[in-house]
């Protein structure tokens, strides 16, 4: 009877070893689902950026919508080398050539001299990145 609590034990441990039974997806299954729908997120903070008025009020709005697209090109960065041949190399390429659009509009940004100056880089910004993000990941096939 002693044994039973100690076997109770080993089983649970061996379950929490192996994720609770897995989830039945592989690795690269759960890289891409993660990097699509990081993918899926800069389209939307795209879509935000580039629907934003020629306002002020926009450059917190923006900067949001760009340290999310950051985020998710992280995401995209980490879980690209684990994802099949093919989508790995569009991965790679969307994010390498999207990720410098970004930087360039976030310095644009950012290193307006004043509110209206940095409103009318972000109304520049969200046509520029709408137009680049289509570019690079239009042969991203999630």
């Amino acid at each position: 009877m002693r044994q039973i609590p100690s076997i109770i034990v080993i089983v649970l441990a061996t379950v929490a070893a192996t994720g609770c039974g897995g989830s039945g997806q592989s690795e690269a299954d759960k890289a891409k689902s993660q990097a699509c729908d990081a993918s899926s997120d800069i389209k939307a903070q795209v879509a935000t950026l580039s629907n934003l008025p020629l306002s002020t009020s926009s450059v917190d709005t923006a900067k949001t919508s760009l340290q999310k697209i950051d985020t998710d090109l992280k995401t995209i960065s980490d879980a690209a080398p684990k994802v099949s041949d093919n989508l790995r190399s569009e991965l790679e390429a969307a994010n390498a050539t999207f990720t410098t659009e970004v930087q360039q509009a976030t310095e644009a940004i950012t290193s307006a001299q004043s509110l209206s100056g940095a409103a009318t880089a972000v109304a520049a910004a969200g046509s520029t990145l709408q137009a680049s993000y289509e570019k690079a990941f239009a042969n991203v096939s999630c």
